[in-house]
């Protein structure tokens, strides 16, 4: 199994077009994007199989702990790799979205050269820890 299919959610239209160039163009990886939960969940029970989800913390309406939390409760999503995206990031959040079920916490502004790279390690390291 190889890291190809990833779920992008955010409520920003410029991060999901950059993000999404980035991991097209710099990872080879194809990217379906949503600009809320419940488009991400719509989609994912339409039955897009990603390999790793990429989930915004704050966004209007669901947020990213709730769309987590609908997420992990799909038993076909449960596994999948899920990271936070987020421009918020204070160590007891962190510890607090890791006992909800987040794999691991991506923050932004990122650094485009280096994002591909966090992706990829946030699977490897499910995949292992999972396997």
């Amino acid at each position: 199994m190889s890291l190809q299919q990833v779920l992008l959610v955010d409520d920003e239209p410029d991060i999901r077009a950059l993000v999404s160039l980035i991991l097209q163009r710099l990872g080879g990886l194809t990217v379906r994007a949503a600009s809320s939960g419940q488009e991400a969940l719509d989609i994912l029970q339409a039955g897009f199989e990603p390999d790793i989800i990429l989930l915004d913390v704050m966004m209007p309406d669901m947020d990213g702990v709730q769309t987590l939390a609908e997420m992990r409760a799909m038993p076909e999503v449960a596994p999948l790799p899920i990271c936070f995206l987020t421009a918020k990031i204070q160590p007891a959040d962190i510890a607090r979205w890791r006992a909800l079920g987040v794999d691991d916490v991506l923050t932004k502004p990122f650094i485009p050269a280096k994002l591909v790279e966090q992706v990829r390690s946030c699977w490897e390291y499910v995949q292992r820890d999972r396997s």
